[in-house]
């Protein structure tokens, strides 16, 4: 029988009561692929975090939260996190060149880190010096400027995903700093982040420490970089990177480049994916990214949703065409799960006014369909119907609220200035300052009377009883025609 296990030990993020949420569905999806998605067809594990609380950690077969295991790919989150750093410090910049730090680069196009983080420098996704672990960062990074051929599409003009630019990267680190990779990695990310149980060990001790893909980590250690970038780079009272930065790493740094090399080409879910700074853009919302990830080769597969302030590590150890299906389904059942957190708006009817609850982000609908330019907290409708108001945060996500009937005269789609006029409600005559002359509207917004002479005096005894709008040039006003005189 497969063992479930709850993690004993105390955890470095705080625990939060799950009671909440019914995680149950999760926990039996994970358990019925077990065979699928566990190494040796029993070991994975699954956390959630949400704000800096695990409301969710889980292990199957013999791991725990001690289980360290390599990650592939979902390196390069943690990799470019630290280039990152070093740019907030001043020791590099995303416009510096290859050139500037390498010179058995200067054969090469003049290629900037920013293409060397985002994957579109023109360097080949693989290479053998990457993962030769006798030679040192420095003769990797020396080796690809002096003997690896360029793939043929020009720095910035094309997307090939893979670990050879960022090798040249963590060299430039290196070169910018004085210090070891791995010291760096230690000094920068893993201390302040209380990472003890992480390295760039996970294919085997080196000094040619593969930046896109040799780290070994545990679940725990690495949520906690999750959290860090998910509070845009802030733990523990401590600002690791700052705020933009983050917003840099996960937002599109591709520039709408082909996609010529993506490990998801065949994935229609997946394949249309652009990337940041070692990461995937994986959901944009209203022009912001909202979820983005760093999946690996051996289906390790962290992400971060923001419209539900959670961020998930799914810690396997198989092939990742294997695992992807029931990491489809997981990434379903989460977001089913737990609500995205956004008050939902309120409508509130004020006269002829619909009043949203939120200031700003508002977009306004009727019956579904999105009414142009109606984005104020103030709508007056034109006509009857159901309407609702969606409200976009300024992280891109969005919440609707209930739809709210409403039932107009008819003539409120005239919105000038007041009109004052009396008596109102009115039996025979209105007085009114009509110098511009005048229309009247009825409920069902036809023109019934109208003037093109000034007057300060309107009949209105030929009207039927009801609701009219007085409109004078730009100014407009409200009466009630009446049977009788009051």
């Amino acid at each position: 029988m497969n063992k479930i296990l709850l993690s004993a030990a105390a955890s470095v993020l705080s625990l939060k009561s799950a009671a909440q949420y019914d995680f149950s569905p999760i926990t039996q999806l994970i358990t019925d692929s077990i065979d699928i998605v566990g190494q040796s067809g029993e070991n994975c594990g699954f956390m959630i975090v949400e704000g800096d609380s695990v409301v969710y950690e889980q292990y199957w077969g013999s791991w725990d939260n001690t289980t360290y295991q390599p990650i592939a790919s979902g390196t390069k989150i943690a990799s470019m996190a630290l280039i990152m750093r070093l740019v907030d410090e001043g020791y590099l910049s995303p416009d510096e060149t290859v050139q500037n730090f390498l010179p058995a680069f200067a054969g090469k196009p003049t290629i900037t880190l920013h293409q060397l983080m985002s994957h579109t420098s023109g360097l080949p996704g693989v290479s053998p010096f990457i993962s030769d672990n006798t030679l040192t960062l420095e003769q990797a990074a020396d080796s690809i400027g002096l003997v690896t051929w360029m793939t043929g599409y020009d720095p910035g003009t094309a997307f090939l995903y893979g670990g050879v630019g960022m090798q040249v990267a963590g060299r430039m680190a290196e070169v910018a700093t004085g210090m070891a990779w791995d010291d760096l990695f230690e000094e920068k990310i893993a201390a302040p982040l209380g990472m003890t149980q992480t390295d760039y060990a996970g294919t085997g001790a080196t000094e040619n420490f593969r930046i896109a893909g040799g780290m070994g980590t545990t679940m725990p250690d690495f949520s906690r970089l999750l959290v860090m970038l998910l509070q845009y780079g802030q733990i523990d009272d401590q600002q690791v990177l700052d705020s933009l930065t983050v917003t840099l790493m996960q937002s599109d740094q591709t520039n709408g480049v082909p996609l010529e090399g993506t490990p998801y080409a065949n994935d229609p879910l997946r394949q249309d994916f652009r990337y940041g700074y070692g990461t995937w853009v994986e959901e944009v919302t209203n022009g912001q990214t909202t979820q983005f990830g760093s999946q690996g080769a051996f289906g390790f597969t962290p992400w971060i949703d923001r419209c539900r302030n959670i961020a998930c590590v799914f810690f396997v150890r198989r092939t990742l065409s294997l695992i992807q299906p029931t990491h489809t389904q997981l990434r379903n059942l989460v977001e089913a799960i737990i609500p995205i957190k956004l008050n939902q708006p309120v409508i509130t009817i004020n006269g002829n006014q619909l009043l949203s609850s939120y200031a700003d982000g508002n977009q306004w609908y009727l019956n579904d369909s999105l009414l142009t330019g109606a984005t104020g907290s103030v709508y007056l409708p034109e006509q009857s119907g159901l309407y609702a108001v969606r409200h976009t945060s300024e992280e891109g996500c969005e919440v609707f609220s209930a739809y709210v009937s409403y039932t107009t005269s008819g003539v409120s789609g005239y919105h000038g200035s007041s009109l004052q006029l009396y008596p109102n409600p009115a039996h025979a005559w209105l007085v009114a300052d009509c110098a511009a002359g005048y229309q009247i509207i009825s409920a069902t917004g036809k023109v019934v009377a109208q003037s093109s002479q000034p007057t300060g005096r309107v009949d209105v005894s030929a009207l039927p009883a009801g609701i009219y709008l007085l409109r004078s040039g730009e100014r407009v006003a409200r009466f009630v025609k009446s049977d009788s005189a009051l």
